[in-house]
């Protein structure tokens, strides 16, 4: 079957823009896990420490990296697949729960020079009211 000349170049222009397409996407996924990655690096030392009291009233003390559970955070809401089309909320309501409630204005603070976004504001746009009351707690 031969294809009218017309046709061919609408199939030609149509296939280069979605291969452009599809290669751009590609690009600024790379780019943003290589930012991504620099970021960590340059804040891998954003740990804090803190200290539980256990039932039997030892008190544990222990660290977490804030840089680290600030991207998996920001990494759930932007960058979970290939065309940030949709989150992984639940991924982000879970880390979210590690950290300790005295720990969640450091994270803030972390996640806001990291991104330069705000972390309650993107918790509010991309969980829905039941996620987001499974963390409410930790900010009141």
């Amino acid at each position: 079957m031969k294809l009218d000349k017309n046709v061919q170049t609408i199939l030609t222009v149509a296939g280069v823009g979605a291969a452009a397409f599809i290669g751009y996407q590609a690009y600024k996924r790379w780019r943003t896990n290589k930012d991504l990655r620099d970021r960590l690096n340059q804040y891998a030392a954003a740990q804090a420490g803190y200290s539980v009291t256990l039932p039997s009233g030892e008190v544990a003390s222990t660290t977490i990296n804030l840089a680290t559970t600030a991207a998996v955070i920001y990494d759930s809401f932007y960058n979970n697949d290939w065309f940030s089309w949709t989150e992984d909320e639940t991924r982000a309501v879970n880390e979210l729960k590690k950290v300790p409630k005295q720990l969640i204005p450091q994270l803030e603070q972390t996640y806001a020079t990291l991104y330069s976004k705000d972390l309650r504001a993107d918790l509010v746009k991309y969980l829905d009211s039941d996620e987001y009351e499974k963390v409410s707690y930790l900010f009141n």
